[in-house]
């Protein structure tokens, strides 16, 4: 199964995200019992792979130096987009270059196939019971592995002056908004997916799953007019503030970074068809010399505490069901029937399928690109 993954040219976009989820204390941590857990692993060391960018800063800031107050240990982020597996892989079995790492979607597919992930030791995770259901109903054949932290998702984000309000994906194809907007052109499927959601037959992410049910969506595609398509977060936000566009498919992360550098200058939202995102999971990686450490470090991931401070400074959707919602992410899910209803994953079982015709749909890809560039 491992070999369906080696030399696919997956770019930092397919893995932007956000989020993240916790909640108490187990009676007994490892070695360690409630009485004894916050000075028990004084001193130890533990490396999270975390997402790069915003996510990483928020993170560190959130969740990592709160812990390492706590605790008293030596907890260590490190940031990245698409090469956690490898790295496991190049690695000796018993010297992980990394703890926890962080995976969506693509990411567990490919860790729990070729056994690099850790099944979690349910008893030093009572916090999963805070959980949504959604989590695991989404994910069949990786029951058991990873916390769920939290959902990253596609947004859309409008210039506020303009009036117009972001709350549906075809005001990508507006003629209002021709030749201003912008979309992510390094990855093919958040697009495609969004053109799923608004374009397709059923409104279903599962018709993009083989080439020939995305074919009809790629012509969608090819009828774009947009100012352009942003290869990184950097040039998104170059687009835009410069003006070449008034209008983005953008991400979770990016668009909280919008708000909160210019509140008065851009409006986000998931639209009226729902979005397509990923899940954030944090895994334990094979060869850990510090299992106990890591159960820690994973429960505290869904402690209430931990989940409310990254939420206040994201606009992730939270794994827990009681956080606190800050007034910046209006309507927010409340239930699990609302959270399915909202977002839809490219699932494990999508990505299998993708993962066999990668190149044939990168080609395809570009050539929408090339076809709407030049309208």
């Amino acid at each position: 199964m491992s070999s369906t993954f080696e030399n696919i040219p997956l770019s930092r976009r397919t893995f932007l995200g956000a989020g993240i989820a916790a909640l108490a204390m187990p009676a007994i941590i490892g070695r360690a019992s409630v009485a004894s857990a916050e000075t028990s692993f004084a001193g130890e060391e533990l490396i999270v792979m975390s997402w790069s960018g915003n996510y990483e800063t928020v993170f560190k800031e959130t969740v990592i130096d709160p812990f390492n107050t706590q605790y008293a240990t030596v907890v260590e982020s490190v940031g990245g987009w698409d090469q956690m597996v490898p790295q496991i892989v190049a690695a000796p079995a018993d010297t992980p270059p990394f703890d926890i790492t962080v995976g969506e979607e693509y990411v567990s597919l490919q860790g729990i196939a070729q056994g690099l992930f850790l099944k979690n030791d349910a008893a030093a995770l009572p916090n999963l019971d805070a959980v949504y259901p959604y989590f695991d109903e989404t994910r069949p054949g990786a029951e058991g592995y990873g916390v769920p932290f939290a959902i990253g998702t596609c947004m859309l984000l409008v210039r506020q002056s303009l009036g117009i309000a972001p709350d549906s994906w075809n005001l990508l194809w507006d003629e209002r908004l021709a030749g201003k907007v912008t979309l992510d052109g390094s990855s093919w499927h958040w697009p495609l997916s969004l053109t799923a959601l608004t374009k397709g037959a059923s409104h279903k992410i599962d018709e993009m799953y083989s080439l020939t049910g995305a074919e009809p969506l790629f012509a969608e595609l090819d009828t774009l007019h947009p100012a352009r398509w942003y290869m990184t977060g950097a040039e998104q936000a170059a687009v835009l503030n410069q003006g070449e566009a008034d209008a983005a498919q953008t991400y979770s992360s990016d668009a909280f970074g919008f708000l909160q550098d210019s509140p008065d200058e851009y409006v986000a939202a998931v639209p009226k068809e729902g979005t397509s995102g990923w899940t954030d999971r944090f895994f334990k990686v094979r060869g850990t010399r510090h299992n106990d450490l890591a159960n820690l470090f994973s429960n505290y991931l869904l402690e209430k505490e931990t989940q409310d401070r990254f939420l206040a400074k994201s606009m992730v959707f939270m794994s827990r069901k009681d956080v606190a919602v800050p007034e910046h992410w209006k309507d927010y899910p409340r239930s699990n029937e609302e959270v399915h209803s909202r977002f839809q994953l490219i699932s494990m079982n999508g990505w299998e399928k993708i993962t066999a015709d990668y190149t044939s749909f990168d080609s395809r890809m570009k050539l929408a690109i090339s076809r709407s560039a030049s309208r």
